[in-house]
């Protein structure tokens, strides 16, 4: 469904509320007809085509934000340098996943599966601060970092909009399970996107945020400071990465499919521990974790 915000831009809302493996997109309806993120569902597909898209930006690699990149033949696809690589090639996904750096090529092989990812062309890759004149329209390409390497939000200054992809302001808080992921820099990009004191924001899976955004990026990313509470706390003697993933800090009882959620739960930990060793309030023996603070 397509719904409109001011002038050309408008919102483009994802079945199932946006859950997984989908996510809202945007579309600017301009001369140049620009969307951003295709990970909308085929009803959206359907009515998109019928419009003459002439471009498509992808905000990270992640398969729910170019899961129908190809379903619009011939339109050029951007998206940034650090991330073109995981949606051209099969290995810098895997890779990135980590799927093989934690001995889960099992659980790779079943998550390609069930989100029926497919390599697929980056044909331009965007710059930092590159600004996109779509007709009326006027937008800035940001990187935000942190949710991945090369993950980008893209300002729209006239309208003090801001869309944040997978900064997405849910309840479940930032996602960083992804080799390539950084709580710092997660942090950092949150903090930035609160320095241009967007009057509406428009997430991938939050949808439509224009009640004090500022309040409610503040509480998502309290939610990192949480989980750090939990963390430093259950480790006040040396615990395994598979003994703080069975915790649940992250994704509390795992849904279904819960092998596949387990795992992820494990990476998100594993990147967290990496801030915490790096602020050196935590130990690191034989493959175990302890608070040193």
């Amino acid at each position: 469904m397509l719904i409109p915000i001011t002038g050309p831009i408008k919102f483009i809302e994802a079945p199932d509320k946006a859950r997984f493996p989908y996510s809202h997109g945007l579309l600017v309806d301009d001369e140049i007809k620009t969307i951003i993120d295709t990970g909308f569902g085929e009803e959206n597909r359907r009515q998109l085509s019928k419009k003459n898209i002439h471009m498509i930006i992808n905000s990270h690699f992640h398969e729910d934000h170019m899961a129908l990149n190809t379903a619009f033949p011939g339109v050029p696809v951007w998206a940034s340098p650090e991330d073109a690589p995981g949606i051209r090639s099969v290995q810098h996904y895997r890779a990135w996943y980590g799927f093989e750096y934690f001995q889960a090529s099992h659980i790779g092989d079943k998550f390609i599966a069930y989100v029926n990812w497919k390599e697929a062309p980056v044909d331009r890759e965007l710059t930092a601060g590159q600004h996109f004149q779509t007709g009326q329209t006027s937008f800035v390409a940001i990187p935000t970092p942190g949710h991945t390497h090369g993950h980008y939000a893209f300002w729209f200054p006239q309208e003090r909009i801001m869309y944040t992809g997978d900064i997405d302001l849910a309840r479940f808080g930032p996602w960083y399970g992804n080799l390539t992921s950084d709580v710092d820099q997660f942090i950092q990009s949150i903090r930035l996107i609160q320095s241009y004191q967007p009057s509406l924001i428009i997430s991938s899976h939050k949808g439509i945020v224009d009640t004090d955004p500022q309040a409610k990026l503040e509480r998502y990313l309290t939610r990192i400071y949480e989980r750090e509470e939990r963390l430093l706390h259950y480790l006040s003697t040396f615990r395994t990465l598979n003994e703080i993933a069975q915790q649940r800090i992250i994704y509390g009882p795992h849904p279904e499919p819960a092998n596949i959620n387990l795992y992820f739960e494990r990476a998100n930990v594993y990147i967290h521990l990496r801030r915490l060793l790096k602020l050196g309030w935590i130990e690191v023996k034989e493959d175990t974790y302890r608070c040193i603070k």
